[in-house]
C-alpha cells in the first residue's frame, strides 16, 4: 500500500510548491507563499534532485534539517495570517491548507513510509551459513549462493534502479573496486528488477570482473532470507516488479559463513562501506579478520 502512495506524495508536494511559486508572482509577491513553497517543495526537491546531485546514500532517521525548514515554513504562514488577523481570502485559506498538507505528509514519509517494520532475519546470523539461494546470471543461466564458496564475498540486496539511495550505495561500493580486488573479494549485487534493467546498471556502473549483478527471480532468495518487501515498489514505475526487497548487506568468508549483516529498518539508512569493508581488510589499514 505504501508503494502506491509515494509517487502521489512526491508529485502533489512538487506541484504545490510550483503552484506556490506561481502564486507568489501573481499576488505581487505576497510573502505568505514563500512559506507554502518551502513547506511543500523541500522534500520532493531533496528526493528528486539533491539525493542525485550529491550522491546521497544515507540520511539521518528523522531528517532534522528538512523538518526544521518545513516547521519554519509552516510557522511563517501562520505568522503571516496572525499579523493579518486571520485569513480573509480564499487564497490565504489555500496557502494555509497547502502548508499543513506539506507538514502532515512529510511526517507520513519520515515516520511511516521510510520504515520497513522488518524483523531480524533468522537466516542472517554471524558465524552461520546462509540457506542456499537460487539466483540467475544476466545471461539467464542459473546459479546459487553455493558458487560463492571459495571466495570472500560481499552480497548487497538492492531495490532497483529507481531507488536513488540504492544506486548511490552501489556507486560507493564500486568506488572501492580496486581495494576489494586486491583483497580477493567478489561482490554480488542482487535484485529482482529484471535482466534488462540490470544490464543497463552494469554498463552505468562500468562494473569490473570482480563485481556481478545477479537476478533474484520471483524473490526466491529474498524470501529464503526473509527480506522480501511485497508491494514495496512505488507505483508508476513501468517495467519494474511491484514487489521488491528490503535493502540488506551481507559479508561472507570463503566458507560461506556470515561475518557481518546489516538489515536496516529504514530504506534511507544504508551502512557506510567503511563499517563492513574493514572485515575484508579494506580501508583504514584495518587488519583482515581470519576466515
Amino acid at each position: 500500500m505504501k508503494g502506491k502512495l509515494i509517487l502521489p506524495y512526491i508529485m502533489l508536494n512538487l506541484l504545490s510548491g510550483l503552484g506556490s511559486a506561481v502564486m507568489f508572482w501573481l499576488s505581487s509577491y505576497d510573502p505568505i507563499w514563500i512559506g507554502t513553497f518551502f513547506a511543500t517543495f523541500t522534500m520532493p526537491f531533496f528526493l528528486m534532485v539533491l539525493s542525485q546531485a550529491f550522491s546521497i546514500a544515507r540520511t539521518s532517521k528523522n531528517l532534522p534539517l528538512i523538518q526544521l525548514i518545513n516547521l519554519a515554513a509552516v510557522a511563517w504562514v501562520i505568522f503571516q495570517l496572525y499579523v493579518r488577523v486571520g485569513p480573509s481570502s480564499a487564497s490565504e485559506y489555500v496557502a494555509l491548507g497547502l502548508a499543513l498538507f506539506g507538514a502532515l505528509t512529510m511526517q507520513w514519509y519520515i515516520r511511516i513510509f521510510s520504515n520497513y517494520g522488518r524483523k531480524k532475519s533468522a537466516a542472517i546470523v554471524r558465524g552461520q551459513t546462509l540457506p542456499e539461494l537460487s539466483l540467475h546470471r544476466l545471461d539467464e543461466t542459473s546459479t546459487s549462493s553455493a558458487s560463492f564458496i571459495g571466495d570472500k564475498t560481499l552480497v548487497v540486496f538492492f531495490r532497483a534502479n529507481w531507488c536513488p539511495f540504492c544506486m548511490n550505495q552501489l556507486k560507493e561500493i564500486r568506488a572501492k573496486a580496486d581495494q576489494l580486488d586486491k583483497a580477493g573479494v567478489k561482490v554480488k549485487f542482487i535484485s529482482n528488477q529484471g535482466i534488462d534493467h540490470s544490464k543497463k546498471l552494469t554498463r552505468t556502473l562500468d562494473l569490473p570482473s570482480n563485481f556481478e549483478i545477479l537476478q533474484d527471480v520471483d524473490l526466491r532468495a529474498a524470501k529464503a532470507l526473509g527480506i522480501e518487501d511485497m508491494g514495496g515498489a512505488p507505483s508508476g514505475m513501468p517495467g519494474y516488479p511491484v514487489d521488491t526487497v528490503m535493502a540488506t548487506v551481507i559479508v561472507l568468508d570463503e566458507t560461506g559463513q556470515v561475518l557481518f549483516g546489516d538489515e536496516t529498518d529504514n530504506y534511507r539508512i544504508r551502512p557506510h562501506p567503511d563499517t563492513f569493508l574493514h572485515v575484508f581488510g579494506v580501508g583504514n589499514n584495518v587488519s583482515p579478520i581470519a576466515a
